[in-house]
């Protein structure tokens, strides 16, 4: 029985040591295997420089804008909302062709991945704050003009911000950034003109608000309000009225 029992394991644990010579651990894969980080989201810095380490959480303001368009969609279901996004996701499938058309390498070839003319997040960050300013300043009514001087300020500081933070942890060139700005800031132009002199002109937008598909998902276009925020908030009152009366 003894040895009958002591077959039995040897077998498994050479079974085992075959299964395990066919399907190496991760550790050990991933030690022959050359690995890459999202440059999206991997910033590198130097850990002694403060000043880099607060860059680097504003080098990724990008993403906290995508998250800042689909939280307004989502939430608002506003068809400027969408259409801003719908620029900026075109507005970085132009950098993405411009890079590979130029094939321009970045300062330093072991920060980011791909190639650096122009800057995308100068190209990104630039469309954000001209499209963001002109929508705001024509077609948003608020109770005092200085809240709109506010919002802008702070959109070409960030900007500006983010634009200096590529060039100071060494992602790209001076050049590279100063391409991306004027790009972002032309194609942010050229968008808005497009949007509200062409596709609303054209009556697209309106056929995608009529639309049952455009009635299903509750989207709006609420330019048309005068102060937006003072009409819902009347609304808001009104309903919370008609409850107290009901109770």
């Amino acid at each position: 029985m003894s040895y009958t029992r002591h077959k039995i394991q040897s077998i498994n644990v050479a079974r085992f040591l075959s299964l395990l010579h066919r399907n190496p651990p991760l550790g050990t894969i991933m030690d022959d295997i050359p690995l890459t980080s999202l440059s999206l989201t991997h910033v590198q810095f130097d850990a002694r420089d403060k000043f880099a380490y607060l860059l680097a959480y504003i080098t990724l303001s990008p993403l906290a804008i995508l998250v800042f368009y689909a939280s307004i969609i989502v939430s608002r279901r506003e068809i400027a909302g969408i259409s801003i996004l719908a620029g900026q996701l075109l507005n970085e499938g132009l950098n993405a062709i411009l890079k590979e058309y130029l094939q321009i390498a970045r300062p330093n070839s072991h920060l980011g991945a791909g190639y650096g003319m122009p800057s995308s997040h100068a190209q990104f960050i630039w469309f954000f704050a001209i499209f963001g300013s002109l929508y705001l300043w024509k077609r948003i009514t608020v109770d005092y003009p200085i809240q709109k001087a506010v919002v802008s300020v702070a959109m070409f500081a960030l900007a500006l911000l983010v634009s200096y933070s590529r060039v100071y942890l060494g992602y790209h060139t001076l050049l590279q950034v100063i391409a991306g700005t004027t790009i972002g800031c032309i194609f942010g132009i050229a968008w808005y003109g497009f949007t509200e002199y062409g596709l609303r002109r054209s009556g697209l937008i309106q056929w995608v608000l009529d639309h049952p598909v455009g009635k299903l998902l509750y989207l709006r276009d609420m330019r048309t309000i005068d102060n937006v925020a003072r009409w819902e908030y009347k609304q808001w009152e009104q309903q919370m009225g008609g409850r107290n009366k009901g109770e």
